[in-house]
């Protein structure tokens, strides 16, 4: 349901690392050579676009969705798994492209991902006890020549570039490299904010705010526009990220539609926010924030939600892993409120719940995105409530501003690739 601020805020953050000459040199400096770049934005919009669900999927997906947090209503149904043991069932999918169609499908063994745009996705459900299950998901997405390496080496060209610019040339370099992105992903998306500053320790302090503006995309997307506006509007969120020893390495805010992050770099790379310049990032981070929102009549969020944050940085591999197993603080109605611990405590215990994202250089040459997932659910009927609150919102994105969203992100993304290659 997220998928579209966020890929366009990706679409964003991609803009702005290609709109440096020496950060557009490094994602091209692989194998890929200077088509790689639009290789990867092809297959992130044929993924995230529009897609032709074929008849069993479109029939599972309801089913999935309906029992994120109450799993015994699918776990016996012999219809929505492919494969099956005494406490699991598992079911795989498979995107591929077909002419100028995207479909994604069942399969009982999906093929791992090799050309551009093909994806791989698997779901796991495990029967514990006691009502409580587990739910693991793996998604992998080929993207092309483009190596990890290279992503990473194009980030740091842009960190370079930040460095060396002031806040009003950043924003010229931008309009002007990208102009058909630009204009696009600006219709909903608004750069409000780009500072830079330069510090007595060598180092420049960045703040990139961006507002999100339902309004500007009403006039081709009525449905998405209304659900933003009614879903987004109300979050308000606020996180840190830190260091073992309490240093503060970046943070980021949402209220009132404004997203924003603050970072410090210094000759390419990250640094604290505050004091000397001269540490590097480590490969352990904490992360804690606070998340509210509004659902329907209800406010709901967590206070002090944390995880541990490990980050692999090998040649071949750029990923970052979150594990959370501390319980956060749960802001709920009164009533609700009174009969939580158990049920919401479940997922933060013994091995806790994680989420990773990252590319990985594959086998045939090419790169894949890839992501995992990983939650415990204990039944009970607070979240069977909760689960109702969400298909509620879940059913309104669909009917009406999914296939809108989906629309939106792959013209945003087709202007990137059409800005990085203009010949074409």
């Amino acid at each position: 349901m997220a998928r579209a601020p966020v890929l366009a805020a990706l679409a964003t953050s991609t803009a702005l690392a290609l709109s440096c000459q020496p950060a557009g040199r490094e994602l091209g400096s692989g194998p890929g050579g200077a088509e790689a770049p639009r290789v990867l934005v092809e297959a992130l919009a044929d993924r995230f676009g529009p897609v032709d669900r074929e008849p069993g999927f479109d029939a599972l997906r309801p089913k999935l969705a309906g029992a994120a947090l109450v799993p015994s209503r699918v776990f016996d149904d012999t219809a929505a798994w492919t494969t099956r043991g005494g406490t699991w069932r598992a079911v795989e999918l498979a995107g591929y492209a077909e002419g100028a169609t995207y479909r994604i499908g069942v399969r009982e063994e999906a093929p791992p991902p090799v050309a551009p745009g093909q994806y791989q996705g698997r779901v796991r459900l495990e029967r514990l006890d006691g009502g409580r299950f587990e739910w693991t998901i793996g998604e992998e997405l080929a993207v092309g020549p483009v190596r990890p390496s290279d992503l990473a080496a194009a980030l740091e060209g842009a960190f370079r570039v930040a460095e060396d610019s002031s806040d009003a040339a950043a924003r010229a370099a931008l309009a002007t490299a990208f102009p058909r992105a630009s204009a696009k992903i600006g219709l909903l998306l608004h750069l409000e904010t780009l500072e830079l500053r330069r510090d007595a320790d060598g180092a420049t302090s960045v703040r990139l705010a961006v507002r999100l503006v339902p309004a500007g995309i009403r006039g081709f997307a009525p449905h998405y526009a209304a659900f933003l506006q009614k879903y987004a509007t109300p979050i308000r969120a606020a996180a840190v990220v830190a260091s073992p020893d309490g240093v503060t390495w970046w943070t980021m805010a949402a209220a009132a539609n404004l997203w924003s992050v603050r970072v410090r770099v210094r000759d390419g790379s990250l640094v604290p926010l505050e004091g000397p310049a001269d540490r590097r990032l480590p490969s352990r981070l904490r992360a804690t924030g606070d998340y509210a929102t509004q659902m329907g009549r209800w406010s709901v969020g967590a206070k002090r939600l944390a995880a541990d944050v490990e980050l692999t940085r090998t040649q071949d591999e750029k990923a970052m892993a979150a594990r959370f197993t501390d319980e956060p603080e749960w802001a709920m109605p009164f009533l609700v409120d009174l009969f939580l611990g158990g049920p919401l405590r479940f997922p933060f215990e013994g091995p806790g719940s994680e989420v990773r994202w990252g590319a990985r250089e594959a086998s045939f040459g090419g790169t894949v995105l890839v992501g995992h997932y990983r939650t415990r659910v204990r039944e009970t009927w607070i979240l069977r409530w909760l689960g109702g609150m969400t298909s509620t919102a879940l059913g309104e994105f669909r009917r009406g501003a999914e296939q809108e969203a989906d629309q939106y992100i792959r013209e945003c993304l087709l202007a990137l690739r059409d800005d990085v290659s203009p010949r074409r």
